[in-house]
């Protein structure tokens, strides 16, 4: 059991490497109309989140991105809140129509928050706020790395914003 879950740690850690790579060396983005609740639901149905409740908001119904990177970025997103969030403590997914006509996706949750000099390094590939738990937790220490990279590579931004005690956006 123990091998073959650290075969399993292994090719996870590779697959998110190489995908980290391509999406650097400037790999294609397949572009297409998506619908935003779709893929928040086929996403909802993936992780494992019916220990919290999750409310979701759409401040619009489609847009233009690469469809497997957009989910990639929820499931991401979601996991991590997933994974940190105390049992029973909400997370929230909004998709947001902002006035000068961007498009933003926020995950905010009700977990321990990050102290802020973790903030700043928290996309950086293999940085875990807390080292003792990353076994414990799972994960490759890639998922917001690519979050990032994917982000820039549709031209937008990526940020947290984070209180300790009272969770992160």
């Amino acid at each position: 059991n123990i091998v073959m879950q650290n075969v399993g740690r292994l090719k996870n850690l590779v697959e998110d490497l190489l995908d980290l790579s391509a999406l650097e060396s400037g790999k294609e983005l397949r572009l297409e109309r998506v619908d935003v609740r779709e893929l928040t639901e086929s996403v909802t149905k993936q992780v494992h989140v019916f220990s919290h409740p999750v409310h979701v908001s759409y401040g619009f119904q489609e847009m233009t991105a690469d469809p497997k990177r957009l989910e990639q970025v929820l499931r991401n997103l979601l996991e991590n809140a997933v994974r940190y969030v105390p049992e029973g403590r909400s997370i929230y997914i909004q998709w947001n129509l902002l006035a000068d006509g961007r498009l933003e996706l926020r995950v905010k949750d009700e977990g321990p928050g990050i102290a802020p000099e973790h903030q700043a390094r928290l996309f950086e590939r293999f940085y875990r706020v807390d080292e003792s738990r990353s076994r414990a937790v799972g994960g490759t220490g890639i998922g917001l790395s690519l979050v990032k990279h994917i982000v820039q590579r549709h031209g937008g931004q990526v940020r947290v914003q984070s209180e300790l005690g009272r969770g992160s956006d």
